[in-house]
């Protein structure tokens, strides 16, 4: 037992804060803060001195929680007691020793000198009085409904004065020994109207043709564009306080975005991983999440799940939606272009609710390492081809592109490419196939 310790000597020493930042982001954050606060688990700060000399018990405690407990050391029986019950146990976290090391290592900076370079500016987050307000404005909609309501009075009012108008008029023929203006439907009197004042109603005419030709041209060019869109979803969720404030990594709830195809929306169990313990939101207190428990059968008062609870799936609304005869794989631009998420996403840190962004927010991120800059409305096919056409290739960057490296330098034609594609240096996306319509269509 004590040959087996000693191989775990200096878990605390000697890691990387660089790499220790994303996996803690990835593995930790979601449940950790990097200060002594209470997330939905204990904080971390000074988590050297709290574990001082059981290095290979915390490795343990890491890679299987229940394991660690079942050693009997009283300071792992005192975590048990005290958040166990509300939180529930940590799942076994699947990292090595070397990685813990690097986590830990970031973690002793407190998040201030780990992988995130002094010369890289960082996105300010959100305040909750900001992320409120975003919160009321979605909820007020459009205002398409007050343009109606607006419309009818109007409407009302024109027909109303139409009315007097011909009383007034009916009454001066009267005063006058006339006959009384015929009876004409509104129809009719709007005819006369427009018969008897034929210039300006050409002019009009003309001016409403060319109106509703542009607009019907700018609206058939919008089906299927998105970009702004905003749907409101069956519980309140905010990127701003998971993304940014609690610094929950995408892939913490999007976790197929690397392996698969889709990035996937989380099940409420992702959601329980955190809101077993965490019961009442920063701005929507309980309302909210109580609506988590309902759709999967939580009772909070006893911190158990109900027996036989018929669950409800979470019937989320669906932001972003490519054609059917498009294809997109995530892992394919996550894993092998190492693109940042927010280069297709946006600012997602700094969104109240699910949204998809348009190229202005896209193109103002100053924190985003490899940001191509875009003119074309996202989620368009001119979007794709215009980010293929300038997106640098590095050919050793993955496993993906050294193979294509080695079969361009297998045979002369692939040298020969390989030379016009490299003559100005770099190698984009486009040169390496990426305009192929077999790419992304069927």
């Amino acid at each position: 037992m004590l040959l087996t310790f000693s191989t775990f000597a200096g878990v605390f020493e000697g890691g990387d804060a660089a790499k220790g930042e994303s996996l803690f982001k990835a593995n930790c954050a979601s449940c950790h803060k990097l200060s002594d606060e209470v997330l939905a688990a204990p904080g971390l700060k000074d988590i050297d001195v709290r574990w001082k000399g059981k290095d290979a018990l915390i490795v343990k405690w890491i890679q299987n929680p229940q394991a660690a407990a079942a050693t009997g050391d009283p300071y792992i029986k005192s975590l048990v007691d005290k958040y166990v019950g509300n939180f529930g146990w940590m799942a076994n976290q699947a990292v090595s020793e070397a990685e813990i090391k690097d986590i830990l290592a970031y973690v002793k900076t407190g998040g201030g000198a780990g992988g995130t370079p002094t010369d890289q500016p960082v996105n300010q987050c959100m305040t909750l009085e900001d992320i409120k307000a975003a919160k009321e404005a979605n909820e007020e909609g459009d205002g398409t409904v007050w343009f109606i309501i607006i419309g009818g009075i109007l409407a009302i009012i024109a027909v109303t004065a139409a009315n007097i108008s011909r009383s007034l008029k009916n009454a001066i023929h009267e005063r006058e020994g006339l006959a009384p203006l015929p009876e004409m439907t509104y129809w009719q009197s709007a005819k006369a109207w427009m018969w008897e004042n034929k210039k300006f109603v050409s002019v009009i005419g003309v001016f409403l043709v060319c109106y509703f030709t542009v607009v019907g041209y700018s609206a058939l060019m919008d089906i299927g564009v998105y970009d702004g869109y905003t749907p409101t979803q069956p519980i309140w969720f905010s990127h701003a306080i998971h993304n940014c404030q609690n610094e929950i990594d995408c892939q913490y709830c999007h976790s197929s975005a690397s392996k698969s195809k889709h990035a996937g929306i989380p099940s409420a169990n992702v959601c329980m991983n955190c809101h077993k313990g965490i019961k009442k939101g920063a701005i929507t207190g309980e309302t909210e999440i109580a609506k988590i428990y309902d759709a999967i059968g939580f009772d909070p008062a006893t911190g158990s799940y109900k027996q036989d609870y018929v669950q409800k799936p979470i019937q989320w609304n669906k932001v972003n939606n490519l054609p059917d005869h498009v294809y997109f794989n995530h892992s394919a631009h996550v894993t092998v272009g190492k693109v940042d998420c927010k280069n297709c996403h946006g600012p997602q840190q700094m969104y109240t609710v699910g949204h998809v962004p348009t190229a202005d927010e896209i193109n103002s991120q100053e924190d985003v390492v490899g940001l191509v800059q875009l003119e074309r409305r996202p989620f368009t096919m001119g979007w794709c081809l215009e980010c293929h056409n300038k997106k640098e290739v590095d050919l050793n960057s993955s496993p993906y592109y050294q193979e294509m490296h080695e079969r361009y330098k297998a045979s002369a034609l692939g040298q020969r490419t390989l030379r016009e594609i490299m003559e100005d240096g770099s190698a984009t996306v486009r040169e390496l196939g990426g305009w192929e319509c077999g790419k992304c269509h069927y």
